[in-house]
């Protein structure tokens, strides 16, 4: 049922595109008209909400509020099981007029901010059907420094994150160390620390990163070591090779390992807000006795906002 429905939304999709409406000459393909509509209605959102902390003395300020997010459809066939679809979003409300610094972010993804890089693939099979909610204030140190504060809710409950970005450069070399500290009101405190090491080279470059987090629910830490070789082939064109360690436990709290190899394509589908994704993967996993599984995944990404 999960594959039909993805089907019929990618169809749905795809027409869309090219779909006009023959009773107007400049009428806009009805995929442009329905991205407006949503855009609206984000801006218009993010307007409202900024409008309850404006005061009198804010009436001449020409920082308005803005809202941009995506909607992204994963198809993710694989040799066990050909059924698997995934429907993520994220929506980021810039509110000035509470504070230059402040924004309400909302989306569906509990390990958004656990990811490796923008380029890690989000392979592994869950069931996050919650919506998550936080307002998140950012203070810029410097062009080093950077200082994240959320209060939000998430797993169906209320939580607090504080996190320090570091970046810096030797040489050639892009560093960047994030530790970051959670506290959920009923699983309790959630340290946990990413790095990112970026080499630059001639037309492409490399990262190694990695990830530790420890968990007082779970008896064993999560850990994520990953090697990826990132190549632009054009201005809306990207080709990420890429393979992954990831040590996680499963849900009876018992340590699980696997290592994940891909390469992901990516491209501009239409105008400058839909972009497809291409990635066949080989996956080894401990609870699969570390068999070869091979699989794929497709996604349908739309962009908004400014």
């Amino acid at each position: 049922m999960k594959l039909i429905a993805a089907c019929s939304c990618l169809i749905i999709s795809f027409m869309a595109l090219s779909e006009e409406v023959p009773s107007v000459k400049n009428e806009l393909p009805r995929a442009d008209v329905l991205q407006s509509q949503v855009n609206t209605m984000m801006q218009g959102t993010a307007s409202w909400l900024d409008a309850i902390g404006r005061n009198d003395s804010d009436d001449n300020s020409n920082d308005r509020a803005s809202a941009k997010g995506y909607l992204q459809l994963s198809w993710l066939p694989r040799t066990a099981d050909l059924d698997d679809v995934d429907v993520n979003f994220k929506v980021s409300l810039h509110l000035p007029q509470w504070n230059e610094r402040f924004a309400l972010v909302i989306d569906n993804d509990d390990d958004e901010e656990e990811h490796l890089l923008d380029y890690e693939s989000n392979h592994i099979q869950d069931n996050q059907d919650g919506v998550n909610v936080a307002f998140q204030y950012i203070k810029q140190l410097n062009q080093k420094w950077q200082v994240k504060n959320r209060v939000g809710f998430s797993r169906s409950q209320v939580y607090l994150r504080s996190e320090i970005q570091f970046n810096w450069r030797v040489q050639q070399v892009d560093l960047s160390l994030q530790p970051r500290l959670d506290y959920f009101l009923q699983d309790g405190w959630e340290p946990s620390i990413k790095t990112v090491a970026a080499y630059q080279l001639e037309k492409s470059y490399v990262s190694l990163s990695a990830s530790w987090q420890k968990t007082q629910t779970e008896s064993n830490t999560r850990r994520k070591i990953g090697f990826y070789h990132i190549k632009s082939m054009g201005q809306n064109q990207l080709l990420v090779s890429g393979v992954q360690y990831n040590k996680s436990n499963d849900a009876d709290d018992i340590p699980n390992e696997n290592y994940f190899i891909s390469i992901r394509y990516r491209n501009l589908l239409y105008k400058s807000w839909m972009y497809f994704e291409i990635e066949p993967f080989v996956e080894f996993n401990q609870a699969n006795n570390f068999r070869a599984e091979v699989g794929g995944v497709f996604r349908l990404i739309s962009y908004y906002g400014r």
